[in-house]
């Protein structure tokens, strides 16, 4: 009884204690949201670093005061603890603030006397947005931050960043005319607005496509705004509830809304102005995680969806129920800089699709991060591994598809005409065959993904022009055989060979027809002599002229915008402009592609903010920026042994390469680049000193020639990095290394004869002071595993493989475009009058010696060929070709086998052409048999249409354009 007794009063005495609750520990709640910066040092130092979970990774600003780092959680939480992960160059006075909007905010920390290293800092507070912000910094650096660490209460559940309105089905209850419609509220463009009539009420709605938790409305009011006005919310249309009530006051304004519902409205109750109510955008977030979907649940009235009849009856099946608004609808863009940086509206009532477009040819663009950087084009088409280049491409693939992407603007596919075009990084070779085999290769990758590729530029763009880009004076003067012959082939190739999806046409005018109206390109050439079922779209801004002009001439789809192809379209054929029938094959082209890549049958696969890089990505950039390199000279220096000790590094490149070229294929590392210092360095180990001192470079604002000059004179080997930037809308003035480079190179070489010289440039190059160093390296632009490709080539980890897909010249004098008519174009004309005789084909025809020539690659093995053997034509009018190639040397290695052809000299052909290649590895001692065919097209020329006649053709087999030591002869009756 006792015992029950005390058992009872230790019972009433533990009730009667106040509850203790267990505490939980902080949540992170900054990694991997949002984050925006007042600077960044360079692109290898994003805000996106101080939030990415990896303190290998950091945010660095700009060398000023003040500077800011703000973070958005998603959604309002309490505050408890902030950390800090200060790098060396850290602040000593800083502030931290909290807001539940981002624009009223609460100081919840504050110091003069930072520390450094890592703080972990208590704060009281509340908010959506965190800033940091710095006023006085403790070194002479920027400040920077491996990571920036918000802790709070996790238990809210996230807003999401996303905006669920955003393309979804509008109405209103007026509009003040056609050019103000209520979908403009919803398109995320703030430069296209609804406008209503001047009348209250006034009310505006959005279908989100299903019921999702709304949990926060964006206005963004024009300046005829709403005084007082309702969000309410509904999950049929129908019956309506309140969420909030307001007093508006114009500008921004969130309102707190809360509520599930497939449908929020606007209701305007009074009008701050005389005018009708406006608003630029309408955003609704929810805080699903399911991505905005722009197509609605199929109630069964599209039997298309989900077919498996074949494509074609697919297409018959919806455009025998599509109206003719309903098929122009399909044809152009809408304008939209978001979510993608081309978007089209969907047709719900038939469950058509939004599509994304989105940049570029290296990989996903346009600022978009969690992407990998991979190397520019111009580096995979160096690597001559069709094999290789399919990787490359099925990586980009991913990527976009990670991303929610429908058609990737790329590969850019154009001949490097001349080494000073804004865009020879982003394509692939000088040569039509290399250019299509390489294009095929990649398209073929890309769309194994799910994603339909748009190949660029049609037709003979080379020439950047400046602020003459897409104006009459960019006006390309070209013969018909040098167009069928040199560019158009890789487009035919990749459409009856590659089955590329789409196209994209050019800025220039070709013989004075813009390229987007040339039917002789476009339908002729492209379509139909390519036996191609995709669809052209528009360059942003190629598109001019008129509706009839664009869509008989081959256009079918107009971007980013619908100027002509919206009602302008459906006026030209009203008109009689344009027929019935030629709308409708543009409408098939599109609708066709978007059946063939199950656009209609999948939800997208994720969105802009999608992490989508990973391990097997950074791999294929690494393997593609090595095997793309090229060892241009070699007096034994390399590969490096166990003997070096010691290396001295210096150029700007070493710390600050140039990794990726600037415009639409331009592609944000993630996570931060790998830089060669760091590369080597890792590579090297503890045993080696490597040392670094800038000395010049494109990124060095203080030379410091002597300091670099000192450093090579005590180290066993000096490694001098050099490069030029590229970038669309802008050609070179010149090949030539600027910033004191070349003195660089000069000086360095001067004091230490085993000087090894690292190249990342777009294109060709001078070197002056060739004779005076030990080894050069082209590297290219190789992305962001720089440091770590570049490594494995110096020390032998990779034998080197790659060929020159461009010429190098001595000078720029000896380029078959020297003349400024010819390149940049003079008069309002670009001259291409150097005709057939472009790249190796101008050095063998003059019999000029190149610095380097097309095809050329040195590699740590050697190689040696055997046995060509020349099968004659067949009854196809095929013949073979096949030659034995040797490793000579003594390491494993790859070369690449490549075949060129001369036809009579009667023909009027340059001496050779490439028409085949293979890349072969090999083990010491090791050959291997390679065999090509020859088809009639491989020996034909054009007047007029494709002709091979009768005669006597050269077969030369080697492994450069200079270097084709097996010839023998075709006989062709």
């Amino acid at each position: 009884m006792k015992r029950l007794a005390l058992g009872a009063a230790v019972t009433v005495a533990l009730l009667a204690v106040p509850p203790f609750i267990a505490q939980a520990a902080p949540t992170l709640l900054s990694q991997g949201h949002a984050v925006t910066a007042s600077s960044t040092e360079s692109a290898a130092f994003p805000a996106s670093a101080a939030v990415d979970g990896d303190p290998g990774t950091r945010w660095s600003s700009q060398a000023s005061d003040p500077q800011t780092l703000q973070v958005d959680l998603g959604a309002a939480h309490t505050l408890n603890q902030v950390v800090l992960q200060w790098e060396a160059a850290y602040a000593r006075a800083f502030t931290i603030q909290a807001s539940a909007d981002g624009s009223q905010w609460s100081t919840v920390y504050s110091t003069t006397t930072g520390t450094g290293g890592t703080q972990t800092l208590p704060v009281s507070g509340s908010g959506r947005y965190v800033r940091l912000t710095t006023t006085a910094r403790a070194t002479q650096w920027g400040v920077s931050l491996w990571e920036f660490q918000v802790f709070g209460d996790g238990s809210a559940q996230a807003c999401g960043s996303a905006n669920a309105a955003l393309r979804q089905p509008a109405t209103a209850s007026s509009v003040q005319s056609d050019a103000f419609p209520a979908s403009a509220a919803f398109d995320g463009d703030l430069g296209t607005r609804w406008s209503s009539l001047a009348a209250d009420p006034q009310s505006i709605q959005v279908d989100l496509g299903s019921a999702r938790p709304v949990c926060g409305v964006d206005l963004t009011w024009e300046t005829a705004y709403a005084s007082a006005y309702r969000i309410e919310l509904s999950a049929d249309g129908s019956t309506w509830t309140t969420a909030a009530t307001v007093a508006g006051t114009g500008g921004t304004e969130h309102p707190a809304v809360s509520g599930t519902a497939r449908y929020v409205r606007l209701t305007a109750t009074a009008r701050a102005t005389q005018w009708g109510v406006s608003l630029w955008e309408f955003a609704v977030h929810t805080s699903d995680s399911a991505p905005p979907t722009t197509t609605p649940t199929n109630p069964g009235g599209c039997p298309w969806v989900g077919s498996t009849a074949p494509v074609a009856d697919r297409v018959n099946q919806l455009m025998a129920v599509m109206s003719p608004q309903q098929k122009v609808k399909v044809l152009h863009g809408n304008g939209a800089t978001g979510p993608y940086i081309g978007n089209t509206d969907a047709v719900p009532e038939l469950c058509i699709p939004a599509l994304g477009l989105q940049d570029g040819p290296a990989g996903v663009g346009d600022g978009l991060d969690g992407v990998t950087q991979f190397p520019a084009p111009v580096t995979a088409a160096a690597t001559w591994d069709t094999a290789l280049l399919n990787r490359y491409g099925s990586a980009m693939g991913a990527e976009f598809a990670g991303k929610g992407v429908d058609i990737a603007l790329g590969p850019t596919i154009n001949l490097v005409r001349d080494p000073r075009w804004g865009r020879n990084f982003e394509t692939y070779a000088e040569d039509p065959y290399l250019a299509g085999a390489a294009g095929t290769a990649t398209i073929q990758g890309i769309q194994s993904q799910g994603v339909m590729a748009q190949a660029k530029h049609a037709a003979a763009y080379n020439v950047e022009a400046g602020a003459s880009r897409g104006t009459p004076s960019d006006n390309v003067i070209i013969d018909d055989r040098t167009l069928h012959e040199l560019y158009l082939p890789a487009f035919q190739q990749v459409a009856s060979q590659g089955q590329v999806a789409s196209m994209m046409c050019a800025y220039n005018q070709i013989n004075g027809v813009p390229a987007c109206q040339s039917a002789g390109v476009l339908t002729q050439a492209i379509k139909q002599d390519a036996g191609w079922g995709g669809f052209v779209g528009s360059d942003w801004g190629s598109a001019t002229g008129g509706a009839r002009q664009l869509a008989n001439g081959g256009l079918d789809m107009e971007l980013p915008g619908g100027a002509f192809f919206g009602q302008g379209l459906l006026d030209a054929v009203a008109r009689g402009e344009v027929t019935q029938a030629r709308v409708d094959d543009m409408v098939r082209r599109v609708l066709t592609q978007l059946f063939r890549f199950g656009v209609f049958d999948r939800a997208r696969r994720g969105t802009p903010q999608s992490v989508v890089t990973n391990a097997a990505n950074v791999a294929t950039a690494r393997d593609v920026a090595a095997a793309g390199a090229v060892l241009l000279k070699n007096t034994g220096v390399l590969p490096l042994g166990s003997s070096v000790k010691s290396i001295a590094l210096s150029g700007g490149d070493a710390i600050d390469p140039q990794n990726i070229g600037g415009g639409s294929a331009k592609v944000n590392p993630s996570p931060a680049s790998v830089n060669p210092i760091n590369g080597i360095r890792a590579r090297a180990g503890s045993g080696v000193t490597v040392s670094y001192v800038d000395g010049a470079g494109e990124h060095v604002q203080t030379p410091d020639i002597p300091g670099a000059v000192a450093a090579a004179k005590a180290a066993d080997v000096a490694v001098v990095f050099a490069s030029y930037g590229e970038s669309e809308t802008q050609d070179l003035d010149s090949i030539d290394l600027q910033h004191q480079q070349n003195e660089l190179i000069d000086a360095v070489a001067s004091a230490n004869p085993r000087t090894v010289v690292v190249l990342n440039t777009g294109s060709a190059v001078t070197m002056p002071w060739l004779g005076k160093v030990a080894a050069v390296l082209e590297g290219w632009y190789p992305g962001q595993e720089n440091g770590n490709a570049i490594a494995s080539l110096l020390y032998g980890d990779v034998n080197p493989s790659g060929k020159l897909p461009v010429s190098f010249p001595k000078q720029l004098a000896d380029l078959p475009t020297a003349n400024v008519q010819q390149f940049p174009g003079a008069n309002d004309r670009i001259e291409y009058s150097e005709g057939l005789n472009v790249g190796y084909r101008w050095y063998d025809s003059r019999n000029l010696e190149p610095l380097f020539p097309f095809g050329f690659g040195l590699s740590y093995t050697t190689f040696g060929f055997s046995n060509l053997v020349v099968t004659p034509q067949g009854t196809n009018g095929a013949a073979t070709v096949t030659a034995t190639v040797t490793n000579t040397g003594t390491r494993a290695g790859a070369d690449v086998v490549q075949l060129y052809v001369g036809q009579p000299a009667a023909n009027g052909e340059p001496p050779k052409q490439l028409k085949g290649f293979k890349k072969v590895q090999l083990n010491p001692g090791q050959s291997a048999q390679v065999s090509f065919p020859l088809t009639p097209r491989d020996l034909a020329h054009w007047s007029g249409a494709w002709t091979a006649n009768a005669g006597q053709y050269r077969v030369y087999v080697g492994d450069s354009s200079r270097n084709v030591p097996l010839s023998g002869a075709l006989t062709v009756s």
